[in-house]
């Protein structure tokens, strides 16, 4: 059995970018919902580092975790056996 190829593992860290994004909008959602009103404020100039902060957390991280959960799950398994001649 051969490894992931790279085309494979980013694709995997694709589909977990698309899942990360897709939880955060319902969690934001969901906060809009009980509290009534949208959960971030209005952006000001200051507020560009927690969006730098957000962007990994939402895109890299989870692209990064996919790559490593497709590594991980079709890796190259070689099996070795050893064989006895018993006299």
């Amino acid at each position: 059995m051969r490894g992931a190829s790279r085309r494979e593992r980013s694709l995997t860290g694709l589909g977990f970018v698309i899942a990360a994004m897709l939880v955060a909008v319902v969690l934001f959602r969901a906060l809009e919902i009980v509290r009534g009103a949208p959960p971030l404020s209005s952006p000001r100039a200051e507020d560009g580092f927690l969006f730098c902060v957000g962007l990994i957390a939402v895109v890299i991280i989870p692209y990064i975790m996919g790559t490593r959960v497709a590594r991980l799950l079709w890796r190259s398994r070689i099996h070795f056996y050893r064989t006895y001649q018993h006299q």
